[in-house]
């Protein structure tokens, strides 16, 4: 087995908080632990820099507040270990994190990177966060293995790979598609992606109604169509597999029909057709959510995915729209 002290793990942070206290906390008990644990600030946080240095952690502020990607950067340019391990700051490690990753890259180790999943025991209890939090863990538990991107939420890749490449794309700011951009060049590149599905981490953040849809449409489906449209492509993979893309037509053309019905009343019940093929299209997800928290949380989320999958068809359409007019400028 490689031994852990080849691995570096990097923890990305924006500002101290609870969230941060308990993912520093979770990577003080990691059993082995890495080579080195690198706090990369994005930007000047006294608070954050004491919290790591006291756990003898190394902190590395970036003052001017660059961006999650160019924090990224910076503490892969810190840190020592052949293998770099990414985890958010927003997410719980378990104590053998290091140790099932050393186990993955020896299992694959033609892989150049490698990537988890959130586990299905979400922090936070409310509807919507255990509903997005669960939707993460059913699609990653569901992907293809041999992956064709990249997840920096619990991700790990060779430290010469990543620099070959260029490193995170520094022009992305926010949390958003950065680590998926950074997947496509590793594969254009040659190298290859592994999905090690029971390799997981507890997400603690908390969802709200309003983060759902600023995020999933400001911060993944616009950045992500444009970044389709550039790389010419669309995988049958994740979130925009052929059953995905089907389920949004669905449900967009059923809320084009709910609201054609004011003036043509056919147009409920075929709204009303369509959204059903749409559940049934999506039944095995909710039999999953049924499993975790039961029938009436199951209920309860088939409205939240509709309007996940009107979120993503608009930011879709969003996305490609800007980037015609990017084109044609």
């Amino acid at each position: 087995m490689d031994s852990p002290h080849l691995f570096s793990l990097v923890i990305t942070t924006h500002r101290a908080g609870p969230m941060l206290t308990a993912c520093l906390d979770s990577a003080a008990k990691l059993d082995p632990p890495p080579r080195e644990v690198i706090v990369a600030i994005d930007g000047n946080d006294e608070q954050v820099t004491q919290e790591a240095e006291s756990l003898g952690f190394r902190a590395v502020p970036c003052p001017s507040a660059p961006g999650v990607s160019a924090a990224r950067n910076a503490g892969v340019k810190a840190a020592t270990g052949d293998i770099v391990i990414f985890a958010d700051s927003d997410v719980l490690l378990r104590p053998d994190h290091v140790a099932h990753a050393v186990q993955a890259f020896e299992r694959n180790p033609e892989a150049a990177a490698i990537f988890g999943s959130y586990d299905d025991e979400p922090a936070a209890r409310g509807v919507v966060s255990r509903y997005r939090n669960l939707l993460h863990h059913y699609t990653h538990q569901r992907a293809e293995r041999e992956a064709r991107t990249f997840w920096a939420g619990c991700g790990a890749v060779r430290r010469d790979a990543f620099l070959a490449v260029g490193g995170f794309d520094e022009s992305y700011r926010f949390p958003s598609v950065e680590d998926i951009e950074l997947g496509y060049r590793l594969r254009k590149s040659g190298y290859r992606i592994r999905l090690i599905p029971d390799w997981q981490v507890k997400h603690l953040k908390k969802w709200t109604l309003r983060d759902l849809i600023f995020t999933d449409i400001g911060r993944r489906a616009i950045p992500w169509t444009k970044l389709l449209r550039r790389e010419g492509r669309l995988d049958n993979d994740l979130n925009i597999d052929r059953t995905s893309r089907l389920s949004a037509a669905l449900v967009c053309s059923g809320a084009a029909c709910f609201v054609a019905g004011f003036f043509w009343r056919p147009g409920f019940l075929i709204g009303a057709l369509l959204l059903a093929v749409a559940t049934v299209l999506n039944w095995p997800f909710y039999r999953f959510l049924a499993r975790k928290g039961g029938w009436a949380f199951a209920s309860t989320s088939i409205p939240l995915h509709w309007l996940y999958f009107l979120g993503a068809a608009t930011g879709f359409a969003l996305g490609s729209a800007q980037s015609t007019m990017h084109r044609s400028r």
